[in-house]
């Protein structure tokens, strides 16, 4: 494990598990710009914080990128489990 890979939180890697486990994210996850960038199954992308408590989805996460509520995010940690 990379030391980037190892600054990801549990919460952060639990709520990437649980976009791909409903079928919303691809599963192959890449670190940009410091975040967890997951493919959206339906265009753009998913953006999670290192520590998991925000989430985005957008084409660019500086520019177009909404934050989506936080019980979405506390579902996809739950979905996961």
């Amino acid at each position: 494990m990379t030391q980037a890979e190892s600054a990801i939180s549990a919460r952060a890697r639990a709520v990437a598990e649980g976009l791909i486990r409903t079928k919303r994210a691809r599963h192959s996850g890449v670190l940009d710009q410091g975040m967890l960038k997951l493919e959206c199954m339906s265009g753009g992308f998913y953006w999670v914080s290192l520590d998991g408590q925000r989430l985005l989805r957008g084409d660019n996460i500086w520019e177009e990128a909404e934050e989506l509520q936080p019980k979405f995010a506390d579902a996809m940690e739950r979905a996961a489990r």
